[in-house]
This record gives C-alpha cells, structure tokens and sequence, in this order.
C-alpha cells in the first residue's frame, strides 16, 4: 500500500487505491495555466527528485520515471485525475516527438510514477516535465519542473524464447469495485476478493477465459457491510467437494476517493467453509490497522503447517508522521507473523496488544507469534520449493520521520525515498523498518562508513550502525516500482524456462511483471523484463497460475476500461524480441 498501490494496499497505492474510477482531466484553462506557470511559490506542491535523476547517463532502455513529491498541504497528495498527457509529459529531447506513457502515484499520493509503454530508444537524450496542470488534492496547483536523461548506448536485449498472449479481459472486468487478489481453488476454478468484500468464483474454459462468476458474499452478511479482502488462502485438508478458506480482511474506509481514516484494530483472519462457502468463522480479531492502506496481507501455508503473513506499518518510516495521522507503530506492525493453527484452541482469538488489549505473542501458548520484523509492506508472501521465504516489499517515501534510538538519531522529515525490495525472510531476521515497541530503531541499513553501504540512509550521520539482525534483500527493485503479486511459476511450458523463476507484479514503475532467477542461497541472480504480454497492465496487483496450462491471471487494479482480471496464455515456439535481462551482482 504506502508508495506502493495505489493501494498499496498501496498495496503502493496497493504501488494508490480508490474506489472511484479515474477519468483523466482533458484540458486545463489556458488562463489559469498561465497563471501557474508565471509564478513559482514554495508553498507549493512540487517535484523534489526524481530517478533518473536530471542529467543521468546510461539510463536502462526498460527505466520508469518516480518523482519524489514535497505536498506542503497537510492532508494531501497528489490529484490523480490531474496526471495526464497534456500536465505530464516524456519526449525525445532532439525533436520533441512524445513517448505514450501511463501514470500511477502511491497509496499515500506521495509520488509521481511514469512509465514508457515501450522500451526507450539507446543513446537518446530524454526530457520530462510536470506542468501546472498536476494538482494536489486541495487544488493547489504543482510549481513547473522539467528534467533531461540519456539512455545507455548498446544496452543488452536479446531475444527469449518465451512469451505469452495476453487476453485483456479474460471475461471478469468489474465497474463497481475492484479485484485485490486471486487463488486458484482445489476444485480447479479461479478465486477472486474485493475491495469490498466479495469472493468471485470462477469455472475456467478450455480456452483459459472465464465463466461467468458466482458471488459469494458470505464476509459483507456476516460483518453487516464490507470489508476489504487481502488475501485468500485454501486449507491443504480442501478437496474439490469440501473446500475451505482463509480470508485476510479489513475495514473498508474510503475517504473522497481515498483509503483513509480507517480505524485501528479492526484486520481480521477468518474461516469460509461449506459447498458455496457460506459458513463464516473468525479466527483472529482485533489485528492492528494503519490510517491509510497497511493492514493484514496475504497469507500462505508454510512447509510447517502454520500460516504466514506480513502485517503493514503503521507510519512511513517508524516513527507518527501527519501523512498517516500520527498513528504509532503496535508490537504486530511491520512484522511477518505466524499463526500456528494447532494451537487453536478456541476462536475467536483476540490478538489486540495495546489500548486495553493484553494479548502477548511471546507466550508458549500464542497461537499468532512474531515469525520476522522490519518489513513495512509486504502484501504477498512466497514459499519457494527452494525452501525461501519471500516478499516484495514497498519502502517508504520521503516525508516520514525516523525515532531516537540508544545509538541512533531522529530524523525528521526525511528526504530519502527507501527501496522497494524482495526480501529472503528468516525467522528473528530484520528488515529495517523501525519500531521502537520492539526496540528497533534504525532506518533500513544505517550509515556505517564513509564509503557506500548497502541501503544506507545518508541523512544518518556516519557510524550510524544497522540494527544487529538486520538483512539485506535478495533483490532491490530501485524505488517507486511497488512489488506486489508473487509466484513461482510451475509448468513446464516453453521446455521448463520458466520453472522455478519468481513472477512480480510491479503495480506502480513499469506497470509490469518482472522475472527474477533465484540462486544458491536464495538470492536473485538475474532480473529479465521485456517478456511478450508481461508489460502494459493497469495497475497489476497481484498473479496467479493454473499449473494444469500454464496459464496466467492478473488482477489489474485500475486502468482504462475498469479493473479486470487479465488472462496470460503461453505461446507455443513464439519468441520475445525485447528482453532486457539484468545480471544481478552481489
């Protein structure tokens, strides 16, 4: 959620999530453009940094523009409906010819994300600009900003003998909500959430397109109205005929469009069984809830029996910041937990730690623990067959504020963007998000030397050490990309290419799914995008396979023509011609 989703939940974002379909703003009165354009106050929203930075060189061909946002407004983020191509704009820099674009922000409304719908040409100078058009949410217009970068000359692409067809809308797009997340079920049919609540499912065709769904709205009856819906996760005592399910869900808050003013303590972990999954249990109430978008995300069975999932953060960075109305961090926050289901005892268990609840995770007897902490945002979790834990994580936008710990300062404001990562979680590990209720207080890796130190946080002063159980990630992403949906695809289409490799949906930068090649240890080795059918989503939130065909879905979040679950079907002996594959150096 968050830079994430616009979602976010984001996630990023969410990635920025919201009900509301966007409609881009077609024109901007020639008047009141002159006006903003003659005047450059500091109040001001505006542009502070962007990646590339202005007058970088050797830009990858596959780049996306994010731009860190100052929103001096309390309260405000950037006007979704204002992104557009005539206040948005990519060109060539030797003729102005435009480059098609989409635009995306965060959860939090804190970013600007632009990404090219194709890749960028080599050795070309490239000029961006945000215009006066780009409003904050209160009106005020952003102060003009433009930029120039080059691309790297020769940058390697090859072709790869693996691409898919994509059928945009595989018979499933919905108008008055949107999809958050997706399984396949024991009975071989796809499982849709909502935002709002409902569980779709879906019979497949041969084709791999969808029938029409059969709604099942057993969560909005038994909590009297809705709930947004994170996660879906079938038992692995589910047959066809006796299928049950666990949903992650939260309290569904909209605020003029946005997620926010949502009440804390309100997540929940439940049980649907029964032949149209009408029988409702909870599990566990009373999990902590942030202001915007965090909350409880996916979960997934691990090789143990037990349920993982990350629960999100309560801040940007920490420590109560005014873009998440200063709501503290709680001892679950920004943690992976694990639920141990034989320690069941009795349900509903209630997990609340603060404001009156007395419930204590390290007791022998704690049916939900705290498995890894440090992890801001981790909407999806991974149990690879290499034996990894992983998630995609969304780090942290500019404007948050950092706690005093023994050995480390406040930082306040912080202008530092943190990555997005793919994190390797091991139990007891930490991951850099602060919270002091845990006794951890430094920002990601600190600032240890005068050199560069792996996810350092330059405002620390050096000699700034880490926390002593902090983990660096297996993969880094950059920032602004919101890595959300994960799998590790199983077929053994195109001669087994892809069997074992790890699929992101990246929501926010690069609207796409990235291919990452983990390694001894776990750790990526290879990063590959530019796949036929794996670019140019709307908002991909999270992926899921039919290990039968190897077919892919997509639940697409936003976009055009709606959210939509978008279909990947494998194409026999094609070849993609535009793959920029990565080599990951450590």
């Amino acid at each position: 959620m968050n830079k994430a989703v616009i979602w976010t939940i984001g996630i990023v974002a969410v990635g920025a999530i919201a009900l509301a379909e966007i409609k881009f703003a077609k024109h901007f009165g020639e008047r009141e453009m002159a006006i903003a354009s003659s005047v450059a106050r500091t109040d001001q929203p505006r542009v502070s940094f962007t990646r590339p930075a202005n007058n970088e060189l050797n830009v990858l061909p596959n780049a996306f523009i994010s731009c860190d946002l100052i929103l001096p407004n309390k309260g405000r983020g950037v006007d979704a409906m204002t992104m557009n191509d005539q206040n948005i704009l990519l060109y060539r820099a030797s003729d102005k010819s435009p480059v098609k674009i989409a635009f995306n922000t965060s959860g939090a409304g804190d970013a600007i994300v632009v990404t090219p719908h194709d890749l960028l040409d080599p050795s070309t100078q490239y000029t961006f600009e945000v215009k006066p058009g780009v409003k904050d949410t209160g009106g005020e217009w952003f102060n003009p900003f433009k930029m120039s970068f080059t691309t790297a000359s020769g940058a390697p692409m090859s072709d790869y003998p693996v691409a898919f067809e994509k059928i945009g809308n595989a018979g499933a797009t919905l108008k008055d909500s949107a999809y958050t997340c997706l399984a396949m079920g024991p009975d071989g049919k796809l499982y849709a959430a909502t935002f709002d609540g409902r569980v779709m499912r879906f019979a497949i065709k041969p084709d791999g397109t969808l029938d029409e769904a059969q709604i099942i709205p057993t969560i909005l009856v038994s909590n009297n109205g809705p709930r947004t819906v994170t996660g879906l996760l079938f038992d692995p005592r589910s047959t066809p005929e006796n299928v049950t399910l666990w949903v992650s869900h939260g309290q569904m808050k909209i605020n003029e469009g946005r997620i926010e003013n949502a009440d804390d303590w309100t997540g929940r972990i439940s049980r649907l069984s029964g032949a149209n999954l009408e029988t409702y249990e909870d599990v566990i109430i009373n999990l902590p809830r942030a202001f915007k978008d965090h909350m409880n995300f996916q979960p997934v069975f691990g090789p143990d029996g037990a349920i993982y999932f990350c629960q999100g953060s309560h801040t940007s960075t920490g420590a109560p910041d005014r873009k998440w109305n200063y709501r503290e961090e709680r001892l679950l926050t920004a943690a992976c937990l694990r639920l141990d289901p034989a320690k069941l005892t009795r349900t509903p268990v209630d997990v609340k730690t603060d404001d009156g609840g007395t419930y204590d995770p390290t007791s022998t007897d704690a049916p939900l623990t705290i498995f890894a902490t440090g992890i801001r945002s981790g909407y999806d979790l991974l149990w690879h067959s290499n034996g990894s834990l992983y998630s995609g994580t969304n780090g942290g936008a500019a404007g948050g504020n950092v706690p005093v710990g023994p050995n480390s300062p406040a930082i306040d404001n912080i202008k530092t963007t943190t990555q997005d990562l793919l994190i390797r979680i091991t139990k007891g590990a930490y991951y850099g998000h602060p919270n002091i209720r845990r006794g951890e207080f430094v920002l990601m890796g600190g600032n240890p030397t005068k050199e560069r130190d792996p996810q350092e946080i330059t405002e620390y002063p050096v000699g700034t050490k880490p926390e002593a159980k902090f983990a660096l990630p297996a993969y880094d992403f950059g920032k602004s990309v919101s890595p959300n949906g994960l799998l590790e695809y199983k077929s053994d289409e195109f001669g087994g290419r892809l069997k074992g490799k790890i699929l992101v949906a990246c929501y926010s930068g690069g609207k796409q799914i990235i291919v990452l090649n983990p390694g001894a240890g776990g750790n990526i080795t290879e990063a590959e995008t530019g796949i036929d059918g794996f670019t140019q989503f709307g908002d991909p939130l999270d992926i899921v396979e039919d290990e039968k065909t190897g077919n892919l879905y997509i639940a697409e979040y936003g976009g055009a023509d709606g959210t939509k679950i978008t279909l990947l079907r494998p194409k026999e002996g094609a070849v993609s011609r535009k793959v920029f594959i990565q080599k990951v150096m450590r």
